[in-house]
This record gives structure tokens, sequence and C-alpha cells, in this order.
């Protein structure tokens, strides 16, 4: 979280970014309250727990790719809403996961944005617009947030069913059936039987940006810089005092 808090605030390109975490993690949204979440259960099973810079509701970060976009201040989608740019990166997502060879998947605009928001602690039982879904299940979870210095978006794609875990550290309790991660939220591997290629589906994700933005990314490293404002960043996150 620290690296895409440094990397939106000092990146002059735009920036395509894929990690996973370990140990298993549940991120909350930057507004999210920590009391959503039963702290002592996460401590006893070695379950960190961090705020995102960005909105949205509570990811529990295990079986799945994290993926994160930069986009610095000159960049021209600046000058669009948050809804249109959100749009521009799920269609590269889902470019990115057809060429991979995922088939029927959709891009949905949900007519209950805000209800699902407001009534879920868990980002995949809830619905925004423009998500990426299967089988009226949602595959990905993204967020974004706008600085100063750029746009952030960073999210989810689901690669198996431990996501399903975080009802069960919720302070809130499960989830019922009708509204459950079972039910609401999918995976790649529900999708193809078998857990994904982690580099081929990253090169092909990369592949969508490009094709969809008629782009071509470079390969490199956070510089001495950024690395260096994430590490003092990282301090603020363990503290809860993100600053923003």
């Amino acid at each position: 979280m620290a690296a895409d808090l440094a990397l939106v605030r000092q990146s002059q390109i735009p920036v395509l970014r894929f990690y996973a975490w370990s140990p298993s993690t549940i991120s909350l949204g930057y507004h999210q309250d920590f009391a959503d979440i039963d702290e002592e259960k996460c401590q006893r099973d070695r379950i960190d727990i961090v705020r995102r810079p960005t909105g949205g509701r509570a990811i529990f970060h295990a079986e799945e790719l994290t993926y994160s976009v930069v986009l610095p201040a000159y960049h021209p989608l600046q000058h669009e809403s948050v809804n249109s740019v959100y749009q521009h990166i799920s269609k590269a997502l889902l470019l990115g996961l057809q060429i991979f060879g995922v088939d029927s998947i959709d891009l949905v605009k949900s007519q209950n944005a805000h209800r699902d928001y407001a009534e879920n602690g868990a980002c995949f039982a809830s619905s925004v617009n423009f998500e990426i879904t299967a089988m009226q299940r949602k595959l990905i979870g993204s967020a974004q947030r706008r600085f100063k210095e750029g746009i952030l978006q960073h999210g989810s794609l689901l690669t198996g069913a431990a996501h399903e875990k975080l009802e069960h550290y919720l302070a809130s309790g499960p989830v019922e059936n009708n509204n459950s991660l079972q039910t609401k939220a999918i995976s790649l591997e529900d999708i193809l039987g078998a857990r994904p290629d982690m580099e081929k589906l990253k090169a092909a994700i990369a592949t969508g940006f490009e094709r969809f933005f008629k782009i071509s990314f470079i390969k490199s490293e956070m510089t001495a810089q950024e690395r260096n404002l994430a590490e003092k960043l990282t301090l603020s996150f363990q503290q809860r005092e993100v600053v923003l």
C-alpha cells in the first residue's frame, strides 16, 4: 500500500504494477472502520490488517492477483470522471482476461451500487459501476482515488476461493446466504477449473492494457526516491496514521 501511494505521489510516468501478499492480509478502505474486523481473530490466525489509500470495503488478500494503475497529473484521463476512468481500466482488464482465455465475462453497470456498498463490510459482497463479472458474480474488486499528484486505482483479481475466509473475520459475523461471498463472488479457478498460471496471467493483462490504450510497456523498478518514500509511509500505515 505504501508503494502504491509513493508511486502516485512521485511517478512521472503511468504505471501498471502487479503484486501478491504474504502473509494473508485484510485491507480496509480508506474510510472504513477497523471495528468492522475482529482483530483478535486476525491476530490469533496471523492475518495482517492494513488500510488502503483508496476507498471501498474489506478484501481478504490470499489467492488473488493485485493490480495497481497510477496515472500522473498530466495524463489525459485526469480530465475524465471517476466512472469514466474506472470504465477504461475495466475494459483493459477485460481484454487482458479474454487474451488469457477467460470466456463468459462481462462488464456490468450496477443498479444498486450505493445500497450494496452501505450494507456490506466486504468488497466482494458489494457492487460498484463497471464491475467485471462472470455468471453474475464479481471477479475483480477495484477502488480508485484522486490525489493532486495523480490517480491511483488498484484491485483484486480472484484466482482461488480464499477470499471467502473474510466472513470469518468480520465483526458482524457471516453474511446472509443470498449475500455471502460464496454466492456474490467468483474466482478464475471456478471459471477455468484450475488455478491459473500467474506469470501468464500477468502477461495477458499487461497485453490487454497495451492493446486497449495503444501503448507499449517498459519493465522498470521503483526509483530510489520512490522506495525511500514508501519506507517512510510504511510506518504510517503500521501506526494507522496514513497521511494523504
